[in-house]
């Protein structure tokens, strides 16, 4: 028997269960969404949450961010509505980026379900939603009340009743509201799911409520992320990841303290928050991807809940960009708070360095917007795309994988019905990838037009991570090729891209506006990178001629692929010595 009473073989049972059923409201919201941002890239998140606020189990296929912020948005409605006045039929919105995941888009909803009148546990699901207004130039905006509509917490249902001035509010405040609202409604549905099933769960199981097998769960990820910590030496482990992602470069400084099985890091240091653009970080969304980075690299293999995160304590200092003060613009956070996650396994390398990967492509996302001429009816659509994964000490950087997020790639074919956009490519980019004994993941390329014949005006708004500095490499091996963005075929400018990157115009008259992902970094010298790798890669388009011989040192025929081993000999000892 456990400390809770519950034997470790029904522990797992009901735990197992307890995923299941977070799997059925992600399933609920993936099927009643009406945006393809739910529908196809997955970019959601549904947990059950315990009546003190503490996550029990989540979704295999939520976002790992959104995971992390459910539960501290749920305590905040415990602390701000309190336990005595929430009462079944409740359910709960907010999208305020200090208490939810960071941006307008991303919107809460919570519902606390009960058994014999007490409150036992929440249900939650967070989503990036189509629209909540705002400026499409989010590159210019220069604070969060340019960036859309912020609903603060309030109750959307209340005792069953629908608030209908809350969607009256939203509906009137987004570009699509048919698109938004339902989406909403499919958040309550699969909330409702998550405690329907748990409630009938805990009757199978005759238990009154969720205490025991959530204290059980928890108590046992804390001793198992403990264990996992102890095992690192003692000390300060350091990294500065340096970022451009406007028209500055900007810098994350990340000091990683490791004292007994407790782990606390801090971002002293670091660049202040900016007055535009969009990329400032809340800490909500930098506490999240310091936990997840963290416990994806020391505890891969326990599901995630609460218990694994109570050794970890995270700092920033207010004024950050990692911390960001109200009323900061924050619309684009993931350009760099992505970045988090690779200054987290930058000063884990030092430590762990079969365990880390090198810097990886982050997404870039796309919005289109297009009106037509007749009716003025707008149609639109969003396109994440993801680079290159990095490489790790035992294996290749997978191509066009996003970290640290799980979210989907919207298929050209779904896309194209979504706008009257027609993709002219979405290929690798060759020789993208870090060089390296493991070599990165690929970038990929996109490029679209205007379907012809539209009558209308479109605009494309292109947000890519990575756009200056390149994902870096580790234990020798060279960084990704960065992100760029593409209009008529050619890169734009540096100014060009803070000027007219989030609101490119797209007509009949362009050829084409489009953009690179950046590609992860590569892993351990590439002169060490086995001869018959590179043939392979040569042969699958991946690695071109000339780069098999410049940046690894093998020599191939170019009419059979051969490896001339003499050849390369003699060039792989030649870059050695000017290396």
């Amino acid at each position: 028997m456990t400390e809770s009473g519950i034997d470790p073989l029904t522990l797992e049972i009901l735990w197992q269960r307890l995923i299941t059923v977070a799997d059925q409201m992600s399933t609920t919201l993936a099927r009643t969404a009406f945006s393809s941002t739910i529908t196809a890239s997955n970019d959601y998140g549904c947990v059950l949450i315990d009546a003190e606020g503490q996550c029990i189990a989540h979704a295999h296929r939520s976002l790992p961010i959104f995971n992390r912020t459910m539960p501290f948005t749920c305590r905040i409605v415990l602390k701000r509505f309190g336990r005595e006045n929430i009462r079944p039929g409740d359910v709960f919105i907010s999208n305020d980026p200090w208490q939810n995941a960071g941006h307008h888009p991303d919107i809460t909803v919570i519902t606390p379900f009960f058994k014999g009148g007490k409150l036992v546990g929440f249900a939650a699901s967070i989503a990036h939603h189509a629209d909540l207004g705002g400026s499409i130039d989010t590159n210019r905006v220069t604070d969060s009340f340019e960036e859309g509509l912020l609903i603060p917490l309030v109750r959307l249902y209340q005792e069953g009743e629908i608030n209908q001035t809350v969607l009256d509010f939203v509906s009137a405040n987004v570009r699509l509201p048919t698109a938004v609202i339902g989406d909403i409604h499919a958040q309550a549905a699969a909330n409702q799911t998550g405690a329907e099933r748990c409630l009938a769960l805990l009757d199978e199981y005759d238990l009154p409520d969720l205490e025991g097998v959530s204290t059980a769960i928890q108590d046992r990820s804390e001793r198992a992320m403990r264990a996992a910590i102890s095992t690192l030496p003692d000390g300060i482990y350091h990294s500065t990841v340096v970022v451009d992602e406007l028209d500055q470069p900007l810098q994350l400084v990340c000091a990683l303290e490791v004292q007994g099985d407790e782990i606390a890091i801090d971002f002293s240091g670091t660049s202040p928050q900016q007055p535009q653009g969009g990329i400032n970080v809340t800490f909500t969304f930098t506490h999240g991807q310091i936990s997840y980075a963290l416990k994806a690299t020391l505890l891969p293999d326990v599901p995630g809940n609460d218990g694994c995160y109570r050794p970890i304590h995270a700092s920033a200092p207010p004024g950050c960009i990692l911390n960001a003060q109200r009323p900061a613009s924050c619309n684009q956070r993931h350009r760099i708070g992505a970045h988090i996650f690779g200054a987290v396994l930058r000063a884990l390398a030092e430590v762990l360095p079969e365990r880390v990967i090198a810097g990886s492509g982050f997404l870039v996302s796309t919005r289109v917007f297009t009106t037509a001429a007749e009716d003025g009816s707008m149609e639109h659509c969003y396109l994440f795309s993801a680079g290159g994964m990095g490489a790790r000490v035992r294996s290749n950087g997978i191509s066009t994988v996003q970290v640290p997020a799980l979210a989907g790639a919207v298929p050209v074919e779904l896309f194209e019905i979504s706008v009257p956009v027609l993709t002219l490519c979405r290929e690798f980019i060759t020789d993208s990838g870090g060089a390296g004994e493991q070599r990165g993941g690929l970038a990929q390329r996109l490029e679209m037009r205007l379907l012809p014949g539209f009558d209308g005006t479109a605009t494309v708004a292109v947000h890519a991570a990575g756009q200056n500095v390149p994902p870096f490499g580790l234990k020798g091996g060279e960084g990704g090729k960065p992100a760029e963005i593409l209009r008529d075929g050619a890169v734009l400018s540096r100014e060009e891209k803070f000027k007219f990157a989030s609101a490119l115009p797209l007509n009949n008259g362009s050829m084409a506006v489009g953009f690179d992902t950046a590609a992860g970094g590569g892993y351990g010298s590439p002169l060490k990178r086995d001869a018959g790798q590179v043939r392979d890669d040569v042969r699958d388009g991946l690695v071109s001629l000339d780069s098999a011989a410049k940046e690894y040192g093998v020599i191939l025929n170019p009419t059979t692929l051969e490896v001339d081993q003499s050849a390369t000999e003699i060039k792989r000892r030649s870059l050695a010595e000017v290396g």
